[in-house]
Order: C-alpha cells, then structure tokens, then sequence
C-alpha cells in the first residue's frame, strides 16, 4: 500500500495549516524567558541588518539629495517675499514722509504769512493743488478749496508770501487760479528799489514782463517787484518777481523786461487765499 505525500499546494490552499503554527511559535515566545528571547530575537534580526542598513543609507540618500535640489527654490521664495514685504514697507514710509512734508509746509507758510503781516487783518483759506491747466496759452491751476469754505471770485492766492494768482471760478468744493504768468493776468507792481509804477502780464511761459517801461526808467537786473494796491484788488507789497532780463530794442519807446516769479510754481503744492 502507498503511502501519498500531502502536497504543499494542497496545504497552503488550508488557511489553518499556517495559521496554527504561527500562534503556536508566538504563544511560544511569549512564554520563554526574557533572556532566551532576545538571543532568538537577535538571532533572526541579524540576517536583515544590512538590508535596514541598505534602507537607511538610500533614504537619508534621497532625502538630502531631494534637500539640496529644494533648498535654493525654498530660499528664493523667502527671499522674493521678504524683499516683497521691504519694498511695501519703503512705500508705506515713503507716503508717510510725503504726508508729514506736506503737513509740515502748511504749518510753515501759514506760520510764516501770520507773523509777516501780524498787522494786518486778513484772513486766510488753506488749500491744496488739485489740477494744472494742459493748455499752452492759459496759466491755471484748480485748487481744492471753494464757496464751501468761503472762496469768492478776484480773492487773491499766494504761496510762501508771494502773489502766485487770483481766483477767477469758484466751485462749491473747488477753485481756478488765473497765474501772474498768464497771458489775460495783469497786475499793477512797483520796482522796489526805484518805486516806479509797473505793469505785470504773464506770456503763457514760466516768465512774466513788464508792459509800458520807458527807455529813461531806471531799472536794473536784479531789481524785486511788489504788488500795488492801484485798483483795490491787490494788497500791496506782496513779492511778485525779479528782473531778470532788462534789454531795448532798436528804436523801441520801452524797454524790454523780463520777470522771474518769486516761486516756481511748478513746485508747490500748497497754497493761502486771502479773503480780505
């Protein structure tokens, strides 16, 4: 009689066949003492140790690899938002000192105008530039002060104590300034060294002129101009310009004079109307 040999297929196909001797060996370890355990322990761990060796190096391996590859893209992001958030900060403080500035030469020309003519009562309406005229024959700019806050028609503007223009339209929230180098501006002045009676028109440039200068006057380069109050529509002696160029040409009855403004307009951003 033979005797067959179970197949190992046969066997695996029974999930009893490994289960049982797995408990077994398990119940078997976990009764034999501490010792003997770790030795058997040892025994088995042993065989694997370059394997989790191996593991270990590649890992760490990839790791740093990976690291040095990120690294730079990881520090030119954070160096791109730090420099992002600098230049935010630059701006914000740069508004800041903009603003200061501007509050800072307020106060000083309203200071300044107040202890110049202490004696005189006149009351002031601070503004500030809020538009130039584009034209190349008109001189203007609009200011962002109106009826609302007391602004009429002819009131007279001036900037750091000097004549700059007069108020030719009022809005409720806004006005236009005619400039003394407005061609349609003429206002009555005196030489300051020689107190001769001038005429100031603008001529659409950055420069004024002096109308009706006889060949005879006395007048040099350098001489200061004031305003008059021939008229009653200007105070006198606000600063307008000097001469800048003094010429006769040909046979001419009058001189040829060019004025330099007192202010370059083209630079101040505040501005007083005087209502008295």
């Amino acid at each position: 009689m033979r005797i067959s040999t179970p197949n190992f297929h046969n066997l695996i196909k029974n999930p009893l066949v490994i289960i049982i001797p797995l408990l077994a060996i398990s119940l078997l370890l976990l009764f034999l003492p501490l010792k003997l355990s770790n030795q058997i322990k040892a025994t088995c761990v042993t065989p694997i140790r370059p394997l989790q060796w191996a593991t270990c190096f590649c890992s760490n391996s990839a790791s740093n690899f990976f690291d040095k590859i990120i690294s730079p893209w990881r520090d030119a992001q954070a160096k791109k938002q730090l420099e992002e958030q600098i230049s935010q900060l630059t701006n914000k403080i740069i508004e800041q000192q903009d603003t200061i500035y501007k509050l800072q030469n307020k106060l000083s020309m309203l200071s300044k105008f107040q202890i110049e003519d202490k004696n005189v009562k006149t009351s002031v309406i601070p503004a500030d530039i809020i538009g130039y005229d584009t034209s190349n024959f008109r001189k203007s700019i609009t200011i962002n002060a109106g009826s609302k806050q007391g602004v009429k028609v002819n009131h007279i503007v001036v900037s750091n104590n000097t004549l700059i223009g007069r108020i030719i339209t009022v809005g409720s929230g806004s006005s236009m300034v005619q400039l003394i180098t407005d061609p349609a501006s003429r206002i009555p002045g005196r030489i300051l060294q020689t107190r001769e009676q001038v005429i100031v028109e603008g001529n659409a440039t950055a420069f004024c002129q002096l109308k009706y200068i006889p060949r005879w006057a006395k007048l040099k380069e350098g001489d200061d101009i004031v305003s008059s109050d021939i008229g009653g529509l200007y105070p006198p002696s606000l600063p307008i310009g000097t001469v800048m160029q003094n010429e006769i040409k040909g046979g001419a009855l009058f001189r040829s004079v060019k004025v330099l403004p007192m202010v370059n307009i083209s630079k101040i951003e505040s501005v007083l109307v005087l209502t008295n």
